[in-house]
């Protein structure tokens, strides 16, 4: 009798055990199945970004959601290295994120070093040519193409990049070329301009435009600081606008204090 009631014992002690055992499996399962990065979305503008996240993504984070938290500013900035986008990532809720990947969008064009490179209005630079851009707004070449010397106005704090992958901080000043732009945004001579080439001479910054209007070809040279004060869109407006009914093609010298001096070209 003794040892029955011993067997038994045992046999409810083992049954015990596996009953708790297996209530900690499934306590480990539902504690690894809460934590896990279940309620995530991509808000991808195009599928191959989001191809791009999930190539680095960070695998512990698909395992356990709070390491998301410190990982994502970290993939953000890669992404954003890697390609010209924009990348936010919210939390709502626990456990809850959404990823935007935007494409970034050109401000200007510019020619330097024997490329084109495409310019956003933060500051951003990436090569026109570069793989993965295909189709997107960030492809966009912007008239006029700005002309850069190597040696132009660059801001000495950047670090030129060997090579035309991935983005980072454009080393032409964009303060000077924006300044341009918004003083003569909306003239006809401007708008249609095939070019501009920025330089210096004397100290001063010097804009060579080139424009074709039908079989005519002009040049015009800026220096704004030459006529503080005036108006100079509408001034040169007037004389492309002459020049265009007489024919020819002509250089509009806007380099002299006071005057604008006509040559045939």
């Amino acid at each position: 009798m003794a040892k029955r009631e011993f067997r038994l014992r045992v046999k409810i002690s083992r049954l015990c055990l596996i009953a708790l055992l297996l209530g900690g499996i499934m306590r480990f399962v539902n504690y690894k199945s809460w934590f896990a990065l279940s309620n995530y979305k991509v808000d991808a503008e195009a599928p191959i970004l989001e191809e791009r996240l999930w190539k680095f993504f960070p695998e512990d984070c698909v395992k356990f959601w709070p390491y998301f938290i410190n990982e994502a500013k970290g993939l953000s900035e890669f992404l954003e290295r890697d390609l010209p986008v924009s990348v936010k990532t919210e939390m709502h809720g626990l456990g809850n994120f959404t990823t935007k990947i935007r494409w970034l969008e050109a401000w200007l064009s510019v020619e330097w070093r024997g490329e084109i490179w495409n310019i956003s209005r933060d500051g951003k630079m990436w090569a026109l040519n570069q793989e993965g851009l295909s189709d997107s707004k960030s492809s966009i070449q912007i008239n006029p193409v700005w002309k850069i010397p190597e040696n132009a106005n660059l801001d000495g704090n950047v670090i030129l990049q060997a090579s035309s992958i991935g983005v980072f901080k454009s080393p032409i000043s964009t303060e000077v070329i924006g300044s341009f732009i918004d003083e003569f945004r909306g003239c006809e001579w401007f708008d249609n301009a095939d070019s501009v080439t920025w330089e210096r001479r004397a100290g001063l910054d010097l804009f060579v435009l080139r424009v074709t209007h039908g079989r005519q070809n002009f040049e015009i040279l800026i220096q704004r600081e030459k006529y503080a004060g005036q108006d100079l869109g509408a001034i040169i407006g007037e004389v492309f606008n002459k020049l265009l009914t007489e024919g020819g093609s002509h250089i509009i010298d806007a380099t002299y204090e006071g005057k604008i001096l006509l040559r045939k070209l």
